[in-house]
């Protein structure tokens, strides 16, 4: 099924640059919905994916969701003029090149306060604390896309700098994908001082 994610990637237009040690790629899906990658230069790791709907018609252009690597913007008063506390859990998936991985920052608690479980069910990597601090579904499109079922045995996690960080295992299905996407992507002519139209070369 994960041909049909690619099939997806084809049929949208695409433009693409090289900026920052970065390939930086569109794409405009058939509905209006948008999404953005960024890839590492050398790596070929994904550093960024963010999605945009298409904003009805009289409605301001809905904001960018990320749902690998974080906005990063400056922390400033918001309207009411209340900061948001830095001592709040920060929730960011940053993945490597053979396994999913989020990272949630600020949380204090040892190791063994954790519990991961993968809800095959639901499609979804749940986190307890046996404290009853801190609870997250965390769900992984890239399994959704591929309609992959998610198993325990490939959950680890690890706690450090009050950092609890969760690695899933890509299945080799997975590997393949992606495999497959940065060959399609290395066919593509990019800009190195703009956007243009990404057509093979």
């Amino acid at each position: 099924m994960a041909s049909a994610w690619i099939e997806k990637l084809n049929k949208a237009q695409k433009t693409c640059m090289i900026q920052d040690g970065r390939r930086k790629i569109h794409f405009t899906f058939p509905d209006g919905t948008e999404m953005a990658e960024e890839y590492d230069l050398k790596s070929s790791e994904l550093i960024v994916r963010k999605w945009k709907k298409k904003a009805p018609l009289g409605v301001k252009g809905s904001q960018w969701e990320y749902e690998v690597g974080e906005q990063l913007l400056p922390r400033n008063l918001d309207s009411e003029g209340m900061l948001e506390s830095a001592a709040n859990p920060i929730f960011v998936r940053k993945d490597t090149a053979l396994s999913f991985q989020w990272r949630i920052r600020n949380l204090p608690y040892p190791l063994e306060t954790y519990n991961v479980t993968a809800d095959p069910e639901n499609r979804t990597i749940t986190v307890r604390t046996s404290n009853k601090k801190y609870y997250k579904k965390i769900t992984v499109p890239d399994m959704d896309r591929a309609h992959l079922p998610l198993e325990q045995n490939s959950l680890s996690v690890a706690h450090a700098n009050n950092t609890l960080i969760i690695t899933y295992k890509k299945p080799k299905e997975i590997l393949q994908m992606e495999k497959e996407i940065q060959e399609e992507f290395k066919k593509l002519k990019a800009s190195k001082d703009g956007d243009v139209d990404c057509t093979p070369s």
